[in-house]
């Protein structure tokens, strides 16, 4: 909002400063183009003026124009600054990544198994307890 208030001020000065430009000079308060002096008398005292030595450009009506075209620019500077303009956060999808773990390799490899006490049943019932020595033994392992 900050940012569209500071916008809307520049569009007007500018507008401002574009009709004053354009505008072109004004008479004097005494209602004459030569600035300040005396004001002319009236009809009937007054004799011929003396003839000018230097040439006058009449800008009449420029101070319309100015107003006309300050108005049509600011128009559209106002139009800019003031109409408000809609965005939509933007959505993205994205497809799940699948990630397909590669198959297992298997291997068959002689592995050392340690000795160990192993409970053996006899015939009348008994359970003794046995030593069986470490051997190798061939088992299918995962290889990495």
């Amino acid at each position: 909002m900050k940012k569209n208030r500071t916008q809307l001020v520049a569009a007007i000065a500018a507008v401002m400063c574009a009709g004053v430009c354009l505008a072109g000079p004004r008479p004097a308060p005494g209602g004459h183009r030569g600035g300040p002096g005396p004001r002319p008398a009236p009809m009937m005292h007054r004799s011929l003026p003396p003839p000018h030595r230097h040439h006058h450009h009449h800008h009449g009506g420029s101070g319309f124009v100015g107003g006309v075209v300050g108005g049509i620019v600011g128009g559209l500077l106002y139009d800019v600054v003031t109409t408000p303009t809609v965005t939509y956060p933007s959505v993205v999808v994205s497809q799940p990544v699948v990630v397909t773990p590669p198959a297992p390799v298997y291997q068959t490899q002689n592995v050392w198994v340690p000795g160990c006490y192993v409970n053996q049943v006899l015939a009348n019932g008994t359970v003794v307890r046995v030593w069986q020595p470490g051997h190798y033994e061939q088992r299918t392992v995962v290889v990495q």
